[in-house]
């Protein structure tokens, strides 16, 4: 499909008139007629302002070998990859942190290093809110999903030793000995359920708002 034709479907899929489109790019009606007959290119300037009024790439309008913008793969794989890039960057940081909060808890059992290995984690998690919010402008279905997926991956990941923190001081006031096999399972329970619940809050907050 040529450029000419390309404009002229994306102006009435847009349902603009010629003049309309001319008032919105600046120039005269008679020049959209010129590039819809194909006996006129536009310029540059043009073909990035109707790229993005019409909220399509430079690419498919000036090849015509694209007939739509879903002859286009490889730029949307690009922005998926992207947003995948970051979802792995940011999960491997999580692990990372729980793998310093196993070994301060568990093997060093140094209270103070655990607690202190999950201001990182709150760092994160802190951080990528605040990016987040900070692009709200540029917020679509797919970084919406992706957001939600984060919360409730960092929810199993950065739930289990703050849980696993608080049980073992509340063992200091029980009055009787706790096995340690029995507080496990009591500890495994309340990681489970509190990390459950934590997902359904997410997933029915993200569903209110839709």
């Amino acid at each position: 499909m040529k450029l000419s034709d390309k404009i002229v479907r994306l102006r009435k899929s847009n349902g603009m008139s010629q003049e309309e489109l001319a008032d919105k790019l600046g120039v005269s009606r008679q020049a959209i007629s010129r590039w819809e007959m194909g006996t006129a290119m536009p310029d540059a300037t043009n073909i990035l302002q109707l790229s993005r009024l019409f909220q399509v790439t430079t690419d498919y309008l000036l090849n015509d070998e694209y007939q739509s913008d879903n002859d286009l793969p490889k730029v949307k794989e690009v922005k998926t990859d992207g947003i995948h890039q970051i979802m792995i960057f940011l999960i491997t940081l999580e692990v990372m942190v729980l793998i310093i909060q196993f070994m301060s808890v568990v093997i060093l059992q140094n209270i103070f290093f655990g607690v202190l290995s999950f201001i990182p984690f709150i760092a994160m998690v802190g951080g990528f809110e605040y990016a987040y919010q900070k692009k709200a402008n540029e917020q679509n279905e797919r970084t919406v999903q992706f957001r939600k997926r984060f919360y409730k991956v960092s929810a199993w990941l950065g739930a289990y030793f703050p849980i696993r923190l608080l049980a073992m001081a509340l063992v200091h006031f029980y009055p009787r000995p706790i096995n340690s096999l029995a507080l496990e399972c009591v500890i495994a329970v309340l990681y489970l359920m509190t990390a459950t619940l934590i997902t359904l809050e997410i997933e029915k907050r993200h569903l209110s708002k839709n």
